[in-house]
């Protein structure tokens, strides 16, 4: 309930009369006299509403207490003022309007008429006061926005260079008339819906083309409630997060990647099997590798030319893997590539690529030998483990004729 300050000399009948309108709408606060009025300003300014003064011209010193308050009312929070009168008084208290008075109220008015210029003085005051600080949100680094339910700005704290509009005159438009991005415009929407029917806050990030380059922006809404639960418009907050963003995606990408080759991990492989809904388009070619004899190579002639031997594997997989395929090291000397939309036919003729390559990468120290096999997923009825497993099947049965076949290793 908002706060509403009654000031009064003493012996005034005319308090009872404007308290017995507002009690119940308005918390009412008291002061008699100067010395009451002044420290109930001092220690409640910013939380009041409204200040009734009964009969200033009556009132001692009314004009040290107009003063004091039209010095405050400069900053943050303004207080509006209005005087209670009676058709004998009024020629008197009338010079009295000027800032922060904004008006008169008679006790010959209607209970209606005072409630009415009550209700208008707060009002005024409070768009006033946003203005102002509206104002002052613009020196932020961050920019703030109100929107209604229907997704039309209300409220813009500053330019952003990613719209069409001056913050100005964004009020009444939606981000499909102002955004220059149109995908992140349906992503705003998408976003504000969900909020409004939820009636729940959501963050995220978005990407845009930037003066240098890409830039990112973190997105926080809030959604705004009336007394009745009801979602009328959202509040946002937009900050450029495009240094931490790059920091993370670098911190992302050394987590995920294998520092020696260069390929996804096996912690990425297991996020990416072990979603709900991967992003794979079938018929899908699960191809499974593994070197021959890396064990021998490092002892033989020491790691680093076992990374050496790792990484000619690496290469003779991507060499014949198509655009769109992951490849990742397991592990050790195990690899495993998803191909999308390829089936069999295409698979077999990928494996005998990979196995025509395989005898390009050689130097006077060794030569690459991998066995390779593939399983071909047609659709989603068998899950992804299951065409890995069925893949190491035919790989193992690779190496198992490799071994068959083998002579004395050849250095």
């Amino acid at each position: 309930m908002k706060k509403l300050a009654i000031a009064f000399d003493y012996g005034s009948p005319r308090v009872s009369f404007i308290k017995e309108i507002l009690n119940g709408k308005y918390e009412i606060l008291e002061a008699c006299g100067l010395d009451q009025t002044r420290k109930l300003l001092d220690e409640s300014f910013s939380y009041l509403s409204l200040l009734i003064v009964d009969n200033p011209s009556s009132f001692k010193n009314i004009d040290m207490i107009l003063k004091q308050i039209h010095g405050r009312n400069n900053y943050m929070f303004s207080l509006p003022v209005l005087l209670l009168s009676d058709l004998e008084l009024m020629e008197k208290d009338d010079r009295y309007l000027n800032s922060p008075v904004m008006g008169i109220v008679l006790t010959s008015d209607s209970e209606r008429t005072i409630l009415t210029r009550v209700n208008n003085s707060i009002k005024l005051s409070e768009s006033i006061s946003f203005d102002a600080f509206s104002d002052m949100l613009k020196v932020l680094p961050s920019l703030i926005y109100l929107k209604d339910k229907n997704g039309k700005y209300v409220f813009c704290s500053q330019k952003w260079h990613h719209i069409d509009e001056s913050y100005e005159s964004i009020r009444g438009k939606t981000d499909f008339d102002v955004r220059k991005n149109k995908e992140n415009a349906i992503l705003a929407r998408k976003s504000d819906l969900q909020v409004i029917e939820s009636k729940k806050g959501q963050a995220y990030v978005i990407k845009e083309d930037g003066k240098d380059g890409l830039e990112y922006f973190q997105i926080i809404k809030e959604p705004l409630t009336n007394e009745n639960d009801e979602v009328y418009g959202i509040i946002a907050l937009i900050n450029n997060v495009t240094e931490s963003e790059l920091l993370r995606q670098e911190l992302r990408e050394k987590l995920i990647k294998d520092p020696l080759t260069g390929l996804y991990n096996r912690l990425y492989f297991e996020e990416l099997i072990h979603q709900e809904n991967p992003n794979l388009e079938y018929p899908l070619t699960i191809i499974s590798a593994d070197c021959d004899d890396l064990k021998k190579i490092n002892d033989e002639f020491g790691h680093h030319a076992g990374d050496i031997y790792i990484c000619y594997a690496r290469d003779a997989l991507l060499e014949n893997l198509p655009k769109g395929s992951y490849l990742f090291r397991m592990g050790g000397d195990e690899f495993i590539a998803m191909v999308q939309n390829t089936n069999i036919e295409q698979a077999k003729q990928i494996v005998d690529g990979i196995n025509e390559s395989i005898n390009k990468f050689r130097n006077p120290q060794f030569e690459l030998k991998m066995s390779v096999g593939s399983w071909t997923l047609m659709d989603k009825s068998i899950s992804l483990e299951g065409g890995v497993a069925k893949s190491d099947e035919e790989m193992y049965k690779a190496k198992k004729q490799h071994k068959d076949a083998s002579s004395r290793y050849d250095i």
